[in-house]
């Protein structure tokens, strides 16, 4: 759908935002999914069992790339949303492994504590998204998202994993590195559990927005000029949230299937 669609009723309007909000709140519950599988069960596939290394060297090699996004996202997400930050700490420097970003005062007056938080929780699945394919881009990969699945995530995941791994060229090194990094960047895109619970309240506060502006829409006529300057912003806005987590579903995946099994064997190895 364009942005220059025209509504015969204010209803369709807003049953289109919906369904199209709903797309992108599914798209990022995917890709959630999608990186906690690559870190809770493919990473800890190669982590030492000894918790004073902190999973071993061979984790945080793998994880430093990743971990580096996910801490800034956290730091830009602050930063957007009127606060300053304190520091970073890379998982490498943590003595428990995992990385933090501690926000420092706010350096903008209407500052909310909530909505930064949250922000700031959320901000890795699309800053790293991002950097994904930024990277793609840098190492001249070419990945396609089939037009089918802009409005289907079983097609994104099922009819585009298997071609796009079989288009890699593996006899190339940037092959190799962006396989690398988009396993380092897609295993850290998900929010930790303390991330999510800190987000709570920013999702619930912008849910109750959207919901409201939906049923505003639905009580202004098509042709006034406010319906279609909303209209037209948030088709925009959603649509290229969608194109991102579109790609970043697709990467993600494209990680999952080329270490899937090699996380198996090493598990069966180790047991």
């Amino acid at each position: 759908m364009t942005a220059n669609t025209c509504y015969n009723t204010p209803g369709m309007a807003a049953l289109s935002l919906a369904k199209q909000t709903g797309v992108v709140v599914a798209e990022a519950l995917v890709l959630y999914m999608l990186s906690r599988l690559l870190f809770a069960w493919v990473l800890q596939s190669v982590a030492s069992r000894n918790p004073r290394l902190r999973g071993g060297r061979l984790v945080q090699l793998l994880r430093l790339p990743g971990n580096l996004i996910h801490e800034l996202s956290h730091a830009a997400g602050y930063l957007l949303f009127g606060y300053t930050v304190r520091r970073v700490i890379l998982c490498i420097f943590d003595p428990w492994g995992r990385g933090s970003c501690q926000p420092g005062r706010p350096w903008l007056p209407l500052a909310l504590p909530w909505l930064a938080t949250g922000a700031a929780a959320i901000a890795p699945l699309l800053v790293g998204s991002l950097a994904l394919r930024g990277t793609a881009q840098m190492l001249s990969v070419e990945l396609q998202v089939a037009p089918s699945a802009q409005s289907s995530i079983g097609g994104l995941l099922v009819d585009n994993i298997w071609a796009n791994v079989q288009a890699l060229d593996f006899h190339i090194w940037q092959t190799y590195l962006f396989l690398y990094l988009a396993f380092s960047i897609g295993s850290e895109l998900s929010p930790s559990r303390a991330d999510l619970q800190r987000s709570i309240p920013a999702l619930l506060g912008v849910g109750a927005v959207l919901i409201a502006l939906l049923l505003g829409l639905m009580r202004v006529a098509p042709d006034v000029p406010v319906h279609q300057f909303v209209t037209t912003h948030m088709q925009t806005a959603l649509a290229s949230l969608q194109a991102l987590l579109d790609f970043g579903i697709l990467t993600t995946a494209i990680a999952a299937a080329v270490t899937v099994i090699p996380a198996l064997l090493i598990r069966a190895v180790r047991r």
